[in-house]
């Protein structure tokens, strides 16, 4: 490639690593304000000379130290030779994506480009996904101005986002990385964070994939600390949110209920950040091929819930109980929205005789850990339980351990508000202990008068007619799955 052509400028574009331990953006144009240049970067201005395009460059340390700071570069073509604030472009390797500029006295710096995700089928042809992008151009922004923590988040949301586009449309595997990812924090991680499983984590083997897909996904997630600096999470309007070069749409419902549920100053200038850095964590959970989100934000019937002291499995998207205390997914985020904790950790915590929620994920890890410990949550707390029927070691307990179980139809969408259809037969269980609740639209009078037909209403286990038992155990023996 001829660095003074035309195409050099489009190639110049994007996101950039250099053997100084920078994370680099470019973008073109000088977009950023001449006295914020001149003062961050102590770039030359350049009165004189031939200047064929004009690109910004900004420059953050990947390694945090306390004089680490972002820094912003002019590169232009100055007399058919770009330069880089005080350094000259020697060379360019465009199959390599790699550029290497000199300084006056000899020193090199070595730009390189991360690899570009590009799914391939096991023919090796490119296989198209349609995976929302926002198709923007790169612009010049500074990483060190957002809080560390944000910026990974932002890694690791959209190195999920890419690896959702190599799985391509193949449901099993689309749905099986969800799993992974729910049951991630109940498997030792010795090595992965709180999110992502290792490199070496045995769960990638579980994705059903090619070969070479699974060793794609693997080097996307080693890119994760390198890319850090460049995946930026900011809002496009009222109902988009982008991170790096992907786009999440969000409901305003759910923005609303953030924002209601928002524990720091009404006015925090962080708000806006953190309520979209949730939506964009959450985001992680949906299957695209499936057109509908995650089971994860389903709970019971708003009026079980407020009848009830604790939310076990909840999220600031959909918690009911009145005085706010749920455990979420993550709380290290989630407390700016209420989250007091995250199962398991958080049972220690929570008052002898509670009456508490318990609507787990319906994932393999998460029931078997729930229904391994029915007993001693039994012994301590009052529950309300919703528990799926399904082919697994645990399932001979059902009827011991929840003895009168009823049929649950309907789960509440709190996104939608309104009941959303459970797709596998599910048992609804509350403690005899359990102080009386009015009935919910999924029920027909419990004793209180009133009678709604609206939905399909739950059924004593003990009482049903002979065709709802017979659709039920002919059921009992599929496994069920996650609703996505």
């Amino acid at each position: 490639m001829v660095a003074t052509s035309e195409d050099f400028g489009q190639f110049l574009v994007g996101h950039w690593l250099d053997s100084l331990g920078h994370s680099i953006i470019v973008a073109p144009g000088e977009r950023l304000e001449r006295a914020e240049r001149v003062e961050n970067a102590e770039v030359p201005e350049v009165t004189n000379g031939n200047h064929e395009g004009a690109f910004t460059a900004v420059l953050t340390p990947i390694v945090d130290h306390p004089n680490a700071k972002d820094r912003v570069l002019n590169i232009k073509n100055i007399g058919r030779r770009w330069q880089c604030g005080k350094v000259s472009l020697e060379f360019v390797d465009e199959r390599r994506q790699r550029l290497v500029w000199v300084t006056s006295d000899g020193r090199r710096s070595i730009w390189s480009k991360p690899g570009t995700v590009v799914e391939r089928d096991e023919e090796d042809h490119p296989v198209s996904f349609p995976w929302l992008l926002n198709g923007a151009p790169e612009e010049p922004w500074l990483p060190g101005d957002l809080p560390r923590d944000v910026l990974w988040d932002g890694a690791r949301v959209a190195a999920l986002l890419d690896i959702r586009q190599m799985i391509g449309p193949r449901s099993e595997p689309q749905e099986r990385l969800t799993h992974i990812l729910m049951d991630h924090d109940l498997h030792p991680n010795p090595r992965g964070d709180y999110m992502i499983p290792s490199l070496e984590s045995p769960l990638w083997q579980t994705l059903k994939v090619p070969e070479a897909t699974r060793k794609s996904i693997i080097q996307r997630i080693s890119r994760i600390p390198h890319e850090v600096l460049s995946q930026r999470v900011s809002w496009s309007g009222d109902s988009e949110i982008w991170v790096g070069r992907h786009k999440i749409s969000c409901r305003s419902r759910d923005v609303q209920a953030l924002d209601s549920r928002w524990v720091i100053a009404p006015k925090d200038q962080s708000k806006p950040l953190e309520i979209a850095r949730l939506l964009a964590l959450y985001s992680v959970f949906d299957n695209p091929l499936s057109h509908r989100r995650n089971g994860v934000h389903l709970g019971l019937d708003p009026v079980i819930r407020r009848h009830c002291d604790f939310e076990l499995f909840a999220s600031p998207l959909n918690a009911a109980v009145p005085n706010g205390h749920f455990s979420s997914k993550w709380p290290h985020v989630e407390w700016r929205f209420g989250s007091i904790g995250s199962y398991p950790t958080v049972i220690d915590h929570l008052p002898v005789n509670s009456v508490v929620c318990i609507n787990p994920p319906f994932t393999e890890a998460y029931l078997a850990d729930v229904m391994a410990r029915l007993a001693e949550l039994k012994l301590r707390f009052r529950l309300r339980m919703a528990v799926p029927i399904l082919e697994a070691p645990w399932r001979k307990k059902l009827h011991s351990s929840l003895p009168v179980p009823q049929l649950l139809k309907t789960y509440y969408d709190a996104t939608a508000e309104t009941p959303a259809d459970v797709l596998h037969p599910t048992l609804l269980w509350e403690d005899p202990r359990c102080p009386p609740r009015p009935s919910t639209q999924n029920e027909k009078g419990l004793g209180d008068g009133t009678v709604i037909t609206s939905a399909p209403p739950l059924v004593p286990m003990g009482r049903m007619d002979g065709s709802l038992a017979s659709m039920v155990e002919g059921q009992m023996g599929r496994e069920c799955r996650l609703i996505l």
